[in-house]
């Protein structure tokens, strides 16, 4: 292992950490060895490295991993944990812990954005879950060039436990050694549902943001943005369980937010059957004329089942949603699953396509093939849809952005009755699921549980929250929107204060300093528009949106 000193700090008469970069190979972590990486180092990924079994690599809160780009063909810089090693990273919602590209200056937002996907290869997590691929139980996991024992996937024990990933931040990922063959985000091949996994990012992946393959694992909290192909993937048999999942996609690229397969074949014994609850899915925009490959927001085929509940899917450019319906010898496919029970969309919301917000095949519905499909007018599916209690409106969410201007705010505005109203009821008896009374994956005007930990809120893509400096930190602006003076007013015992004004560049165009309740600047020489006030005393800080009219 090679150990670069970047920095070190001395106090007289106190022993401290030194900082360091420290280079990681394949030959550092070893089969029955415990492996501690902490917040005092950065760890540089050189080519793929396997936590093999019987070791455990512990992650402490707060510590950046980065991957080493690779030239093309050569085996990426990754992260495999091999089928009976574990990984414990627990990161907190101050202090997430950040897997990124070696090019990537995490203390500047500016530096990479969401078009720079690809620079390494990501992480990969492999269980004894069951699966299966055309007839073989255990096999290699995509993304791996030749015959790698550590990275088979497949067993008997949907239950395995891979360890912990929380407050988990993977960005600028995905890496192609073959036409089909590429690393995801984050892979995860055959893991059982003793692993936990929660509160996950992965942004600007050059493939799928999260995939599973078969196994049970269960995911909740996660978000899968600006990636260049599908938001989520599942295959082979997967069985585990979600809530609130969070996609957007990019501008640029993006195919599929969900693209969901059950087997290979079609008809094999062990298929796909999740259960997602309360995800909100965005495309690439209904209008947007950039990314052609906004074909079908929702692909459900290879005879997948699953069920998808209380959930939102929106502002996407082509169809919405496809049920693949073969003409097949074997008699089975998606729609067959449909017809008997083992697929099910209940009680979502769908709106803002660029095909056409009607529940037709006009509209959002994708018909497979018109001249052989079973269900060739999509009669079926619509039926379906329409039982099921699902609604075709706007649900209302607050702002979309796709870029770093402190636009995005993906939460329902609470004045839709339909976010509200006709739920799906939750499983009775199951811990994992969280009954709430909204649809989508947050709630509304409620805060979202995207803040601190993402690339999306440090790298200036949500939108700042007024809500969070009044409700958290009783802090007032007034009047909002303002145009000759605005005043800033704080609860409580006066305290020494400081406010800053920024533009939506992030330049500063005023101050405001003192020990009082109330802080007034003067918007006089301030052009119209919007602005940011940021609050600072020692026991409050939040950011304000303010409007400026002239």
């Amino acid at each position: 292992m090679k150990h670069f000193l970047h920095a070190a700090t001395l106090l007289l008469g106190t022993s401290v950490a030194v900082a360091q970069t420290v280079t990681v190979t394949d030959a550092d972590i070893n089969a029955g060895q415990t492996v501690n990486w902490v917040n005092t180092n950065t760890y540089v990924l050189d080519g793929p490295v396997y936590v093999e079994a019987g070791a455990t690599l512990n992650i402490q809160a707060g510590t950046i991993i980065k991957g080493k780009a690779q030239a093309q063909g050569s085996p990426a810089s990754a992260l495999f944990i091999s089928r009976g090693g574990k990984i414990n990273a627990v990161g907190t919602p101050s202090q997430p812990i950040i897997f990124t590209a070696e090019a990537d200056d995490v203390t500047n937002p500016a530096d990479l954005d969401e078009t720079d996907r690809g620079l390494w290869g990501g992480v990969v997590i492999l269980g004894y879950g069951i699966t299966k691929n055309a007839g073989v139980d255990t096999f290699q996991v995509e993304g791996v060039a030749g015959n790698e024992p550590r990275a088979l996937m497949g067993g008997t024990d949907n239950t395995d436990n891979s360890g912990t990933l929380k407050y988990v931040s993977i960005r600028h990922a995905g890496f192609e050694i073959g036409p089909g063959n590429e690393l995801n985000g984050l892979t995860l091949g055959a893991v059982g549902s003793g692993t936990t996994l929660e509160y996950i990012e992965v942004f600007a992946c050059s493939d799928d943001g999260i995939e599973f393959f078969g196994g049970a694992a269960n995911l909740k909290y996660a978000v899968s943005s600006m990636n260049s192909d599908d938001s989520f993937d599942w295959d082979l048999g997967y069985r585990g369980k979600g809530q609130f999942w969070f996609a957007i996609q990019a501008a640029d690229e993006g195919n599929h937010l969900f693209e969901v397969d059950g087997a290979i074949p079609d008809a094999g014994p062990v298929w796909s059957q999740p259960t997602v609850f309360n995800a909100t899915l965005i495309g690439s925009g209904a209008a947007n004329t950039t990314n052609s490959n906004n074909t079908i927001a929702l692909l459900w085929r290879d005879a997948t089942g699953g069920y998808l509940n209380n959930s939102i899917v929106y502002d996407y450019a082509n169809k919405g949603l496809e049920v693949e319906d073969l003409a097949m010898a074997s008699g089975i496919d998606s729609y067959k699953r449909m017809q008997d029970g083992e697929l099910a969309f209940n009680n979502n919301v769908w709106f803002a396509f660029g095909a056409g917000n009607t529940l037709d095949t006009a509209g959002f519905i994708k018909v497979t093939n018109a001249s052989t499909s079973e269900d060739a007018d999509c009669s079926d599916l619509i039926t379906h849809l329409g039982s099921k209690g699902n609604a075709v409106t706007d649900p209302g969410l607050l702002s979309i952005g796709r870029t770093a201007n402190n636009m995005l705010d993906p939460r329902p505005d609470g004045n839709v009755a339909q976010i509200t109203s006709n739920m799906f009821t939750y499983p009775n008896n199951d811990p994992f699921f969280t009954p709430v009374t909204y649809k989508g994956a947050f709630a509304p005007n409620g805060t979202e549980w995207l803040r601190g930990w993402t690339a999306l809120d440090q790298n200036g893509y949500l939108k700042v929250n007024s809500s969070i400096a009044v409700q958290q930190n009783q802090v007032s602006v007034f009047p909002n929107p303002a145009s000759s003076q605005v005043v800033v007013a704080m609860q409580g015992a006066s305290e020494n204060a400081r406010v800053m004004m920024t533009d939506m560049t992030g330049k500063t165009t005023a101050v405001a300093e003192g020990n009082s309740n109330n802080l007034s600047i003067d918007l006089s020489s301030v052009s119209a528009g919007m602005y940011v006030l940021h609050v600072h005393t020692s026991t409050r800080t939040g950011n304000v949106k303010l409007v400026v009219n002239k």
